[in-house]
């Protein structure tokens, strides 16, 4: 039976990450990064908090997100309240079921890996983390971190305010991991600010995967193809703020739709469809099986994608960007 729930398990997880990277809430995620939303309420038409105003934190809302700033990994992350999946897709998640940063006893921030939280593993005891709603900051110091199961108690620190980092480990996995990276700070000052930190607007990819409407009938969502999915790789000279954002997973899910399509138009020998999808002179490849683990390695130079590789045990593709549009550029037998 537990191998049977595994097992399980390895299938729903892909489905369920497909329904997260294209569920609803573009919206949201441009009120929940847009500098403007944080300027709601205590501060004034000038961008400034009047010291009439400098209370304690606000919670934070989809229109009044906090925000989390980790100077020493480049994070600076929008957070809301709650941890459906409609906010973890767009956003640091707060668990309702704890303080907020700050307050009394201990706070829980959570994020997928290989999206907000994807460098957490970095964070060192000693980093800085700063919470910070409206007009008024908490700074928190990490104590420790540590490889977990779900469920294991968190300990509130002697000051008596803590804030716990939550995400899956390992921080690379597309794959279902019932294992968590926790990482633990205290609380160590308290203050007003004068201006609110802001956070730059998004600017998710805009990818488009050019298969014909009669292929694209053929399924080519995660849901659809069921591919198992292993690790992403980041590499090039990627910014600070594309590892530790959302960009990776839209593009993850772009590639391997792009990829999914090439498989069918391989499969079903259709050089109409294959000439859509590839570079003029790449030749329509032998056919391969999508039922094998698949790795992705995003090739980025600052926030501009060059290159995308998938490599299962059968088969690797190499694919280009041109104009927005995914080309397949190569493609290897194993």
């Amino acid at each position: 039976m537990l191998l049977l729930g595994i097992a399980l398990a390895g299938v729903a997880y892909p489905l369920w990450w497909d329904h997260r990277s294209n569920s609803a809430g573009h919206a949201l995620l441009q009120r929940a990064l847009h500098p403007a939303a944080l300027r709601a309420g205590s501060v004034n038409a000038a961008g400034s908090c009047p010291l009439s105003s400098r209370t304690r934190a606000f919670p934070a809302t989809p229109r009044r997100p906090g925000v989390l700033e980790i100077p020493a990994i480049g994070l600076r992350a929008p957070v809301l309240g709650g941890v459906t999946n409609a906010v973890l897709d767009i956003a640091v998640g707060h668990d309702p079921a704890t303080v907020w940063p700050g307050d009394k006893g201990e706070s829980v921030l959570l994020a997928h890996d290989v999206s907000y939280f994807s460098g957490l593993d970095r964070v060192r005891p000693g980093a800085t983390v700063v919470w910070q709603a409206g007009c008024e900051a908490a700074v928190f110091s990490v104590v420790a971190s540590a490889v977990t199961r779900p469920g294991a108690a968190l300990p509130t620190p002697p000051s008596g305010s803590g804030l716990a980092l939550v995400t899956c480990w390992p921080t690379n996995a597309l794959f279902w991991t019932p294992e968590r990276y926790v990482v633990e700070a205290e609380l160590v000052a308290r203050h007003s600010i004068a201006l609110p930190m802001t956070i730059p607007p998004s600017s998710l990819p805009q990818l488009v995967v050019p298969a014909p409407p009669a292929l694209a009938a053929e399924g080519l969502s995660l849901a659809q193809s069921g591919v198992p999915l292993g690790h992403l790789t980041i590499a090039g000279s990627p910014s600070r703020s594309f590892r530790e954002g959302p960009e990776p997973l839209v593009v993850v899910n772009a590639a391997l739709r792009d990829f999914t399509a090439a498989a069918k138009a391989a499969a079903a020998e259709n050089m109409s469809w294959w000439s859509a999808l590839a570079v003029a002179g790449v030749p329509l490849p032998q056919p391969w099986a999508l039922s094998y683990d698949t790795n992705v390695i995003l090739v980025v130079n600052l926030r501009t994608v060059n290159s995308i590789v998938l490599s299962s045990p059968v088969v690797t593709v190499t694919l280009t960007l041109r104009n927005g549009v995914l080309l397949v550029a190569a493609v290897r037998a194993l």
